[in-house]
C-alpha cells in the first residue's frame, strides 16, 4: 500500500476514519465554514485511500453521504430559523458577498439551485442557507439535499478512488516523474492557497491588533520590555529582537531536552529517478549557507549603496539568527531535530517578502508571501524526497522561522525606510536566486545521478553465504516506507518457478484486462477468474503472480519480482518474493473481488511455499532479523563451489 502510516492507522482504526469523513464533509457543507475547509482535496485523499484498499467504498460512501445530510439541514435550520436577520449575525455579516451570492444562485435555478448547488464549492453551504431563509418546505428541500447528495458522493470520491487505484501502475520512470510533479504543483497550491487566506484575513486587521499589542504591552511591564521596541517607531528595537531571538534559542533547547519526535514513516524510495534527484538537488542547493551568504551580501550591498541602514541591520540580524540556529540544526545539536536549509530559506524568504510586500499593493501585497511560501513549501519537499530530513524536522523548521519572522517582520514594517520595499528589491533576489540554481545545475550534472548498472553477479556460494543479504528485504512503493518484507529468494527461470508452483497447487492468476475485468461483475464468476492487480516494486511489475486457495474463503498470492541480480555460473537470474493472504469479497449479490488482508506480514513463507516436497529443490532458511524468516530456494542439481 501507498503512505503506509495513513493506511495501517485506517486499517487499525476504521470507525475513527470513517467519522473523520463524516466530520470533514459535514464541516464542508456547513455554510461559511466550508469556504475557509479545502474540503475536496480532503475528499479527494479519502477516495485515495478508498482506491488502495484501506477504506471500504460502501462504509465510506454511507459517512460521507450522513456528513452532506446533516451538514445541508443545519444550514437550512439556521436560515429557516433566523431568516433575513441572519445577514447582522457573525460570521454571516462578514460575508454579505457570499451571502448575496448564494441568493442570486437560489434565485436564478429556484429548488433546483440545491441540487446543483452541491457541486460548486463556492455556493455548496451558502444555498441550504439561503433555502431555509426564504422559507423553501423542508420535506421538498430534503428531497433535492437527497439526490444531490447521493450524486455528488460518488463523484468528488472518484477521482481519489481512481488516482489511489492507479498508485501501484505509477511506478514506471515518466508516471513516477508526473506523480513527483502533480504533488509538487498540488503542496505549492496548497501553501499559496493557505498564505491568501492568512494574508486576508490579517491584513484589514493589522492596525487594531497593532493597538491591541500596545494595550496588552502597557498593561504587562515584562511583556513590554519584549514587544514595545518592536512595536514602537520611536524606540530602538534591536535589544527586542535580540530577546526574541534569545527566547526562541530557549525553547527549542528546552524542547530538545523535554522529547523528540519520531520520523514519521514516509518514504519516496520507491520514486526516486536520476532527473528527479538531479532537480531536487539543484532546487536544495536554495538553503545553502552559501546561498544564504551570498544573498546576504548581494542585497546587503544593495541596500548600503542605497542608505537603507536600517533595513539592513534586520537583514543582518535576520542572516546571523538564520545562520547559527541553522548551523546548530544541521549537526545535531538541538534535538529534536530541525532542518536547517528550510530553517534558512524560511527566514531569508520572509524578510524579503516582508521588506518588499509593499510595493505590490496594486496587485496585491499577498504575492510577495504567497511567493516566499512556495519557495519553501518547494525546498522542504526537496529536502524529504532526498531523504535529508524528516517531515517532522521540516515542520519544527518551519515554526522556528515563523516565530523568528512574524516579530523581525513587525519590527521591520515599523522601523525600516518606507522606501526599502522597492520592486528592484524583489528583481534583484529573484535574479540572486536564479544564478544560484543555474550555478548549482552546472556543478553537479545529471550525469552525477545515473543509477548503478541494473544487473549485478554473485556466484551460488556467495549467495548463499551472506550475500543473500544484499537483495531487497523490503518492497519499495510509490509511497511510503518499505514495510512489507521479500521473505522469498529464488534461482531460478520464470517458467521453472511456474511449473514447480503449479504441483504445489498454485495456479496462474488472472491479469488486469478488459475481459477479465468484466468478472468483477459476473454473479457466477468463480474468485479465481478475478483478476488481480499487479504490485510493483521499485520499478518493476512482478514478474510473476500466482493463486492458491485455503480454508474459509481465504486464498493466497505469491508474486516474484526481479532482483536485479544473476547467479555467474549460468546466468540464472534471483527473484525476490512473498505471500500475501486476499478475501473474497462479495458486494450487492454482483460485485466480487480480492481483498488484502492485515495478516500477511506474519505468514511463514518457507513453512506456506514448503518447496521440499518438491524433489528438484532444496530450500535454505536464513534469518534477516529476529522474528523475520527467510527462505533461499534453487534446483538441487546447481553446484555449490
Amino acid at each position: 500500500m501507498s503512505l503506509e502510516a495513513v493506511h495501517l492507522w485506517v486499517g487499525q482504526h476504521p470507525h475513527l476514519a470513517g467519522l473523520a469523513v463524516f466530520a470533514i464533509v459535514l464541516a464542508e457543507s456547513l455554510a461559511v465554514v466550508g469556504l475557509l475547509l479545502p474540503g475536496t482535496v480532503l475528499i479527494f485523499t479519502f477516495g485515495t485511500l478508498v482506491g488502495g484498499g484501506s477504506m471500504d467504498f460502501v462504509s465510506t460512501y454511507v459517512w460521507a453521504l450522513s456528513g452532506a445530510l446533516l451538514g445541508d439541514g443545519i444550514s437550512f435550520w439556521l436560515g429557516w430559523r433566523h431568516g433575513q436577520r441572519i445577514r447582522t449575525v457573525w460570521p454571516f455579516s462578514r460575508f454579505p458577498a457570499v451571502l448575496e451570492r448564494g441568493a442570486h444562485f437560489f434565485r436564478r435555478y429556484g429548488g433546483h439551485g440545491v441540487l446543483f448547488g452541491r457541486f460548486f464549492g463556492a455556493v455548496r453551504g451558502i444555498v441550504p442557507l439561503v433555502a431555509g431563509m426564504a422559507g423553501m418546505p423542508a420535506g421538498r428541500f430534503v428531497g433535492y439535499s437527497a439526490v444531490a447528495a447521493a450524486l455528488w458522493v460518488p463523484v468528488f470520491l472518484a477521482p481519489g478512488v481512481l488516482f489511489g487505484a492507479s498508485l501501484e501502475l505509477a511506478s514506471g520512470t515518466t508516471a513516477r516523474l508526473v506523480g513527483l510533479g502533480l504533488g509538487l504543483i498540488a503542496l505549492l497550491w496548497f501553501a499559496v492557497w493557505a498564505t491568501v487566506r492568512v494574508y486576508a484575513f490579517l491584513q484589514p486587521r493589522a492596525r487594531d491588533l497593532i493597538l491591541l499589542m500596545f494595550r496588552i504591552a502597557g498593561e504587562h511591564r515584562l511583556l513590554g520590555r519584549i514587544t514595545l521596541p518592536l512595536l514602537d517607531s520611536e524606540r530602538r528595537d534591536y535589544g527586542g529582537l535580540a530577546l526574541v531571538g534569545g527566547l526562541i534559542f530557549a525553547v527549542v533547547f528546552a524542547l530538545g531536552r523535554s522529547f523528540t519526535v519520531p520520523p514519521l514513516p514516509v518514504s519516496f524510495a520507491a520514486w526516486r529517478t536520476p532527473a528527479a534527484d538531479y532537480g531536487f538537488t539543484v532546487l536544495e542547493s536554495l538553503g545553502s549557507r552559501e546561498t544564504l551568504l551570498i544573498g546576504f551580501g548581494v542585497l546587503a550591498l544593495w541596500l548600503g549603496f542605497q542608505r537603507w541602514f536600517v533595513a539592513l541591520a534586520h537583514w543582518l540580524i535576520a542572516t546571523v539568527f538564520a545562520l547559527s540556529l541553522g548551523w546548530l540544526g544541521d549537526h545535531g545539536f538541538v534535538l529534536p531535530a530541525f532542518d536547517g536549509h528550510v530553517l534558512r530559506g524560511g527566514v531569508a524568504s520572509g524578510f524579503v517578502a516582508v521588506l518588499v510586500a509593499p510595493a505590490f499593493r496594486r496587485v496585491g501585497g499577498w504575492v510577495a508571501y504567497a511567493a516566499a511560501a512556495a519557495l519553501v513549501a518547494a525546498l522542504g519537499f526537496a529536502r524529504i524526497y532526498l531523504e535529508h530530513s524528516e517531515i517532522p524536522q521540516v515542520l519544527f523548521a518551519l515554526a522556528i522561522g515563523l516565530s523568528w519572522t512574524v516579530p523581525l517582520g513587525i519590527a521591520c514594517r515599523r522601523h525600516c525606510e518606507a522606501k526599502a520595499a522597492s520592486p528592484a528589491v524583489a528583481a534583484l533576489v529573484t535574479v540572486c536566486l536564479a544564478l544560484v540554481l543555474a550555478a548549482a545545475a552546472v556543478r553537479h550534472g545529471p550525469a552525477e545521478f545515473v543509477h548503478a548498472p541494473l544487473v549485478r553477479r554473485m556466484t551460488t556460494a556467495e549467495w548463499l553465504a551472506d550475500g543473500w543479504k544484499r537483495l531487497p528485504a523490503y518492497r519499495l512503493q510509490p509511497l511510503g516506507r518499505p514495510h512489507q518484507p521479500l521473505p522469498i529468494q529464488w534461482a531460478t527461470s520464470l517458467n521453472g518457478a511456474r511449473e514447480n508452483l503449479e504441483k504445489l497447487g498454485w495456479r496462474m492468476a488472472a491479469p488486469l484486462s478488459w475481459q477479465s475485468a468484466l468478472q468483477w461483475f459476473n454473479p457466477r464468476a468463480k474468485p479465481e477468474e478475478w483478476p488481480v492487480l499487479a504490485r510493483f516494486n521499485e520499478d518493476s511489475e512482478d514478474a510473476l503472480r500466482m493463486l492458491r486457495p485455503e480454508h474459509g474463503g481465504r486464498w493466497t498470492v505469491l508474486r516474484l519480482w526481479p532482483s536485479r541480480f544473476v547467479l555467474a555460473e549460468d546466468g540464472v537470474p534471483l527473484w525476490v518474493g512473498r505471500i500475501d493472504r486476499l478475501e473474497a469479497v462479495n458486494r450487492f449479490g454482483f460485485l466480487g473481488y480480492f481483498r488484502e488482508a492485515g495478516d500477511s506480514d506474519r505468514i511463514d513463507a518457507a513453512m506456506l511455499l514448503a518447496p521440499e516436497r518438491i524433489p528438484g529443490l532444496v530450500a535454505t532458511p536464513v534469518m534477516r532479523d529476529p522474528g523475520s524468516p527467510a527462505v533461499l530456494i534453487r534446483e538441487r542439481w546447481k553446484p555449490v563451489p
